[in-house]
């Protein structure tokens, strides 16, 4: 499964949204947060040549495996998450709809 920071979906997003073969150069490259910037290419989702940084293969598919994940359960008929209590949530709930009214006295 492909996860993506908060900081690292947009700086892949910009490669991604360049024209394919795009080069980004390193004066471009100096107005993104370093964070993001570094980790792309500790995973090597973007590379660097002597035109600039570019997006590699795997950068792309992480992309497309980030964005094309199924989440649908195989059967629906299953209990949900043994962390769900129904009744917890349920009584949580009853406790935030109780309104306390408090009387302004002239």
């Amino acid at each position: 499964m492909t996860t993506f920071s908060n900081r690292q979906y947009p700086m892949l997003q910009a490669f991604i949204d360049a024209p394919r073969g795009h080069h980004m150069t390193k004066e471009e490259a100096m107005a993104y947060d370093q964070r993001p910037f570094r980790s792309m290419l500790i995973r090597k989702y973007i590379d660097y040549d002597a035109a600039g940084f570019f997006l590699t293969e795997l950068g792309r598919r992480a992309w497309e495996d980030f964005r094309t994940t199924d989440i649908s359960r195989k059967n629906s008929r299953m209990p949900l998450t043994a962390y769900f209590d129904e009744r917890m949530y349920l009584s949580r709930a009853r406790r935030r709809a109780k309104v306390h009214v408090i009387s302004k006295v002239a």
